[in-house]
């Protein structure tokens, strides 16, 4: 009998998790989409780039939307068991909450392996892909080449732009740089067409520009010079532009293992908040020494606190989805999500907090989740041994109640009625 009533729950609450997940994976991906159009069509580059960037994003809008459609599954079964006096029939048989729970315990269990690998493993991977196909776009420079039509700054201080690209960036047509110096001093270099070619045995990138004009403007003279040529070899050094940096100059971009190792090393190291191990990206170090301890030890705690919450969510959600039939029907759902968004924005606060300033990230954020946890259990229990009215009905009516009050005031007040003519 208990095997079937939690395939039942189960059954309740599945289907919601992944029609909420479908929804919010698209309205997320939806919004985001319209922003990297915007950035592809800006730079011109295809959109195939803008679908490659969006596929990166997809783990990190999943781990989001998990513990909202948990919760939203779980409350909204509650909510239709409890108004079909479903939830009724199974206490009159003798299982109590904590029994009739279990099922949804055991898939938030399952949930939160899988945001435990979304968030430590496959996001630091994913969001730092995205950030290098974002850095070779709005730098116009894919797969080493040079795209059309952009205004790309160079290492040697020039600003490029050509106006046809072809074979992958590497041949130009309508070649024009332009260049200021500090004291006024001009160049300016067009040529009808360019080559990227690696002239040196270090790989060194240049630009071979075709059938051109070299202008030199003085401002102490006020004049100009040009020098027309046929053929002139370039050096730009692009390979410092189309190199992306490491992995790992966020902290965002390291795995969870990655975070325990750095965040160790630190303190056995006795570094504080303000202490670097370098400043550097490229340096030869593990990504972990990179980013500040203060960082780590916040992303760590972070990351750990957020996802074991995913285990309560259930226990939450059950009290807050219990209904009578002359009850509110969007009082429990509205005051959950209301809780759940501002749990995860304290949690964020905090660690933020602790990353600026070098508090004790550990003590503030595991503070954070023993009170989320004190109160979820308070409600979960008073609502599973208390007879009578559920605590979220009875928290409704102190909210009609004060509501009345504050529109009370407010309220035009009716006019005495005329004293009667003698």
């Amino acid at each position: 009998m208990m095997q079937a009533i939690d395939r039942y729950l189960l059954r309740q609450i599945v289907p919601t998790i992944a029609v909420i997940l479908f929804i919010a994976a698209v309205i997320l991906c939806m919004e985001r989409l319209m922003r990297l159009l915007d950035i592809a069509v800006g730079n011109g580059v295809s959109t195939l780039v803008v679908f490659q960037m969006l596929f990166y994003l997809i783990p990190y809008y999943i781990g989001l939307a998990l513990p909202v459609a948990l919760f939203l599954g779980v409350l909204l079964a509650f909510r239709k068991l409890s108004s079909q006096s479903e939830l009724d029939a199974v206490h009159s048989s003798g299982i109590g909450m904590a029994r009739f729970i279990r099922s949804a315990v055991v898939l938030a269990v399952v949930m939160t392996g899988i945001n435990f690998l979304l968030s430590g493993y496959i996001q630091p991977y994913t969001r730092y892909l995205f950030r290098a196909v974002e850095f070779n776009i709005t730098s116009g420079v894919i797969e080493q080449g040079i795209g059309e039509g952009v205004f790309m700054s160079l290492p040697n201080g020039y600003t490029l732009r050509v106006e046809q690209s072809r074979g992958a960036g590497r041949e130009l047509y309508g070649v024009f740089a332009h260049k200021q110096e500090d004291d006024g001093h001009i160049v300016t270099l067009t040529a009808k067409r360019g080559e990227l070619m690696s002239t040196a045995m270090d790989g060194t990138v240049s630009l071979r520009l075709y059938e051109g004009n070299r202008s030199d403007w003085n401002p102490e003279t006020k004049g100009a010079t040009t020098l027309a040529f046929d053929v002139f070899d370039w050096p730009l050094n692009l390979t410092d532009l189309v190199r992306f940096r490491a992995r790992g100059g966020d902290q965002r971009e390291l795995t969870l293992l990655e975070l325990m190792r750095g965040y160790r090393i630190n303190l056995l190291a006795g570094r504080g908040a303000s202490n670097v191990a370098t400043a550097n990206p490229a340096a030869d170090l593990p990504p972990e020494e990179i980013v500040a301890p203060s960082a780590v030890a916040a992303e760590f705690h972070f990351r750990l606190v957020f996802t074991l919450s995913m285990l309560f969510l259930p226990i939450l959600a059950a009290p807050l989805g219990i209904m009578t039939h002359r009850a509110s029907r969007s009082f429990g759902l509205i005051f959950g999500l209301l809780v759940l968004v501002s749990y995860h924005k304290v949690l964020e606060f905090t660690a933020a907090y602790a990353s600026a300033t070098g508090a004790p990230a550990g003590i503030l954020l595991w503070t954070d989740f023993a009170l989320f946890i004190v109160a979820t259990f308070y409600l979960f229990y008073i609502t599973d041994r208390k007879a009578g009215t559920p605590p979220v009905l009875v928290m409704e009516a102190h909210w009609v109640a004060f509501t009345d009050r504050i529109v009370s005031v407010f309220r035009p007040k009716p006019k005495p009625a005329p004293a009667p003519a003698e």
